[in-house]
């Protein structure tokens, strides 16, 4: 994977002046001219705006170092991914503390707003190729194909969380400059999840007939431009294609959409999915810094910080170690505590005795385990999963067992968790720390074998009677705080892992668990009629239950 460093200080002056037209849209957005010249053909440096160089551009914004969530930035980490993992319970957290359930209205608006950056400009690349002729457009269509698969990718985030959203007539006010007809009305979450499964069932297929005959000429500007997958169309395909797996998946037990996911989820499994590490979709980050801005540096701090996402949870710990034994992974993903025993933070817990623990200096004397620093918090080329083999096996496995597919979920359980035991080794045997500090745990020097990990697969599949459970909470130790939002989104879908969720009593706002985010303020006061429209039928409040999900309590 191509590494990625990124500077915010530097502003790319043209791509977004050219691409956009108005600058403010972009405010916050910047990045390390010479670092961007190294990796891709720099569209700040022609005049000429074309898709190849839009497509960078939608990239690079969706997946900016600082505030972009298509990878897992510092931003992302700290507030939305730390969110998140305290509604899964996958981070450990502090009963009581009055904002167990909460979420800053600024954090909620720093994702909605990166998504409809990324969305200004693929709209932009829209308006570019509908100019085009026949030829051009021949050569170009794969650069829009890409975009969408992307575009895809954080839409659904968008839609899991909010529910309805602006979507059809967003992202137009950089092409047609009229403020006035800039405010888009929302689309019906049910709508927009068959416009993307039907969509990117279709852009598989177009991108493989690209791929099968494909010209010199836009592969070099693919291997210059991709910076996701560096031109590589199976991996394009397989992401395509997982993705849309992920999305029938979602909608397939609950729900209006039952019956398309279905037909969908039996079109994915004879298709390309991810299947091994090398062929899934990660963001790499790189050893050397450039600065203050240094994206390792920002994407490790989402870590470390001031502690909030690295204490442990007592719920993941207990799930590696169903089986009475340790999981392989347990010490890859957590240092244990200073008697050198895994133990974490959990809802039952008295929140006095958490806070007692909580002002223990001595880290000889620590209570909590906490992350693996080799694997976190000191690691300097971690890679940011967009999509892992383990979680495409997980799908599988869900479909075999609720009988969306015929075939064998137990076979499809055990290559995920295999699949999951590789990705957290690798993680960790390939860490390379930033520094020499010595605050150092465990460094694994090769992953378990085959036998090992097939054989602790099965004993985990024999230790739960109910075969869901098992999946579902295999799949949400693997996606852990690195993707809690698509664990939460699993949980409210499917009701497991079975979490408690108590009353958080020096809450405020959001005592209780909630079901989904509340649009921020600024669409509100900025789009103010038809965000009126949509909630006339579709309640704005945290405990409104999206179509496809269950009443969490």
């Amino acid at each position: 994977m191509m590494s990625v460093i990124f500077k915010r200080k530097m502003t790319m002056k043209k791509i977004f002046a050219l691409t956009l037209g108005f600058a403010v849209l972009f405010s916050a957005l910047s990045c390390s001219e010479k670092a961007f010249d190294e990796k891709f053909s720099d569209p700040s440096k022609t005049s000429t705006v074309t898709c190849d160089k839009l497509m960078t551009g939608a990239f690079f914004v969706g997946c900016d170092t600082y505030k972009g969530f298509g990878y897992n930035t510092y931003w992302r980490l700290y507030t939305w991914e730390g969110y998140f993992g305290r509604l899964a319970q996958i981070t450990g957290f502090n009963n009581n503390s009055g904002g167990v359930y909460y979420l800053q209205d600024g954090w909620a608006t720093d994702r909605w707003n990166n998504f409809y950056d990324v969305l200004a400009q693929y709209r932009l690349m829209q308006s570019v190729y509908d100019a085009e002729s026949s030829e051009d457009q021949a050569n170009d269509r794969i650069f829009l194909d890409l975009t969408e698969v992307f575009l895809y990718d954080q839409l659904s985030q968008i839609v899991d969380v909010f529910g309805p959203v602006p979507f059809k007539e967003a992202g137009y006010l950089g092409i047609t400059g009229d403020l006035s007809s800039s405010y888009p009305a929302y689309d019906d979450d049910e709508e927009l999840y068959t416009t993307m499964i039907n969509r990117l069932g279709e852009l598989y297929n177009d991108i493989q007939t690209y791929a099968n005959n494909p010209t010199a000429i836009v592969t070099a500007k693919l291997n210059a431009q991709d910076f996701i997958n560096e031109g590589d169309l199976d991996k394009w395909m397989r992401y395509a294609n997982s993705l849309r797996l992920r999305l029938a998946v979602h909608v397939a037990a609950n729900g209006s959409l039952t019956s398309l996911a279905k037909t969908a989820i039996s079109d994915c499994a004879g298709k390309k999915l991810v299947t091994t590490l090398d062929n899934g979709i990660f963001g790499k980050v790189d050893t050397k810094g450039v600065g203050d801005g240094a994206f390792w540096e920002w994407y490790r701090e989402g870590f470390a910080g001031d502690g909030k996402n690295v204490t442990a949870s007592q719920k993941m710990i207990d799930a590696m170690q169903i089986t009475g034994t340790d999981d392989p992974r347990l010490k890859v993903i957590y240092n244990p505590n200073g008697k050198g025993e895994f133990v974490g933070k959990h809802v039952g817990e008295d929140s006095g005795d958490q806070a007692k623990n909580d002002a223990i200096t001595k880290w000889s004397d620590r209570a909590y385990a906490t992350l693996d620093s080799v694997t976190f918090i000191t690691n300097s080329v971690m890679k940011n999963p967009v999509f892992t083999a383990a979680e495409a096996f997980f799908l599988l496995a869900e479909s075999y067992q609720q009988g969306y597919l015929s075939g064998d979920a137990k076979a499809a359980f055990v290559n995920g968790v295999k699949q999951s035991i590789i990705e957290w080794y690798d993680r960790n045997m390939t860490s390379v720390a930033y520094n020499t500090n010595p605050y150092k745990h465990f460094q694994a020097t090769k992953a378990p074998s085959e036998a090992e990990m097939t054989a602790y697969a099965e004993s985990v599949w024999n230790a739960y009677s109910n075969k869901l459970e098992a999946i579902m909470t295999q799949k949400w130790l693997h996606l852990g705080i690195m993707q809690a939002h698509e664990a939460f989104t699993d949980i409210r879908r499917t009701g497991y892992p079975d979490l408690d969720y108590p009353t958080d009593t020096q809450a405020q706002v959001s005592p209780n668990i909630v079901q989904r985010v509340c649009y921020p303020l600024i669409e509100k006061s900025n789009n103010t009629a038809n965000y009126n429209n949509a909630v006339s039928s579709f309640k704005d409040e945290t405990s409104t239950v999206l179509f496809w999900a269950k009443e969490l309590k």
